[in-house]
């Protein structure tokens, strides 16, 4: 079976053609070598997921990578401290699961003992209880645990998850001032940066609130590197995936003009570059206009797969509609917005949103 373009959901190297990451992915193992905490943040469909699933390959024969995804909580989740405690052992326990031989027995009589506690719903299962059982899995490990958290966005808006950050805080400087053992590496992945989130403090929680930067979601974050890795796709790389399509094709494409088109279009973010590469694929190509591919694979393909982007409904482009980022209107219809200006809005969303009280 050839591979396609893919742009739903996490990409498969088997199944899908890809920009080859390899050199992030080795940035982002240099984070995780020197014990960093760090939050990867980036646009919707900016390729979060399917790199955090590579790192874990590339991780896996030095450390015991746990992946989590926040949406699988589900928000009655965050209620409070023992509800959170438990959704979140839960999910960790699973992940265990498939890392057999990796803890030591010591470890395993501690794993049964949370597993027990989260099938009772144990009430007095919290954050500070969660954490003494973590940090003694940790212990039992024959690897260092590094902590992935997909979607971390679905729990910004609760004050567990801020209680959550500051215990991985508390654990962190402990591992230099006490020699506490803990994570190797917590990697938080979502749109937008924990340390610069605003949220609303109800008045039953404002007592919580002992530092005005705490308002701020700063404090309990303060601890994580920069993430200075560049995720968008260059046009190196957008050529190497188009070699790849070209040696199953034969299109006659040419390549160095095609991916020079796709990357100044959309500055190499991940979803468009996909997406209008899908749209030559599989619609530009069965147009009357062009009928082949080798017809499709050309600037005057490209155009079209250009116009046609615009005119199609998506989930990112629809997130612009919903904050009425443009409003601009022309005989009682939207104009067109601009690729151009449309990538430009979706890599800078976090500062034009900055504002926003979450």
């Amino acid at each position: 079976m050839k591979k396609r373009f893919n742009i739903t959901g996490l990409c498969v190297p088997d199944k899908h053609y890809m920009v080859d990451i390899s050199e992030q992915l080795e940035q982002i193992r240099e984070l995780v070598d020197e014990g960093a905490y760090f939050t990867i943040n980036r646009a919707r469909q900016y390729g979060k997921t399917t790199t955090l699933a590579a790192l874990a390959k590339v991780l896996k024969d030095d450390y015991l990578v746990v992946s989590l995804d926040f949406q699988a909580l589900g928000s009655a989740s965050f209620d409070n401290e023992n509800k959170f405690s438990i959704a979140f052992a839960s999910c960790f326990l699973d992940e265990l699961k498939y890392k057999t031989g990796e803890i030591s027995s010591r470890g395993e009589d501690i794993i049964n003992e949370l597993s027990k506690a989260v099938m009772d719903h144990e009430s007095t299962l919290e954050l500070m209880q969660l954490f003494k059982r973590l940090q003694l899995i940790c212990v039992s490990s024959t690897k260092p645990i590094v902590l992935m958290i997909d979607e971390v966005d679905s729990a910004t808006n609760n004050q567990v998850f801020l209680d959550f950050l500051a215990q991985l805080r508390n654990h962190y400087l402990n591992r230099d001032k006490k020699g506490t053992v803990t994570f190797q590496s917590v990697i938080l992945a979502g749109v937008y940066d924990v340390k610069n989130l605003k949220r609303k403090i109800r008045a039953d929680e404002a007592h919580k609130m002992n530092s005005p930067k705490l308002s701020q979601g700063l404090y309990f974050w303060n601890i994580a590197a920069d993430f200075d890795v560049v995720m968008s796709f260059s046009k190196i790389g957008i050529a190497g995936m188009l070699e790849e399509y070209e040696a199953d094709y034969r299109t006659g494409m040419d390549i160095d003009e095609m991916s020079g088109l796709l990357y100044d279009y959309t500055a190499g973010y991940p979803f468009l570059v996909s997406r209008l590469c899908k749209l030559m694929d599989e619609k530009i190509s069965k147009l009357e206009l062009f009928g082949t591919k080798s017809s499709a694979w050309t600037k005057e393909g490209f155009l079209e797969a250009e116009r046609m982007i615009q005119s199609e409904k998506n989930t990112l482009f629809e997130s612009l509609n919903q904050c009425h980022l443009v409003k601009t209107k022309r005989y009682g219809n939207p104009m067109p917005i601009p690729l151009s200006y449309t990538v430009f809005v979706l890599m800078h969303k976090e500062y034009v949103f900055q504002t926003l009280v979450f």
